[in-house]
């Protein structure tokens, strides 16, 4: 797990970064208030919002499953490159 103060950022410019974003950033609700009617539209539409969920779930499991599997080499690589210079 990647912290705020991890060593990928430099710890003052993520604390920067996290107060800019907090002082000019307006958050809104996560999801609409009418939400569950424009599911249901899909839904007349013929769209399987179902089938889409599970499918978009299953590619993005996927996705962070194979990124995460390729982490060790990029790292050993990174490593040695790191080494070399």
């Amino acid at each position: 797990m990647i912290r705020a103060d991890s060593s990928i950022l430099p710890k003052r410019k993520t604390k920067a970064t996290l107060k800019a974003l907090a002082e000019h950033e307006e958050f809104g609700e996560t999801l609409p208030a009418d939400a569950d009617a424009v599911l249901a539209e899909f839904g007349v539409a013929g769209i399987d919002t179902d089938g889409v969920v599970t499918q978009l779930l299953g590619e993005g499991i996927a996705s962070f499953d194979k990124s995460w599997n390729d982490l060790p080499a990029c790292i050993a690589s990174k490593s040695e490159a790191l080494k070399a210079a």
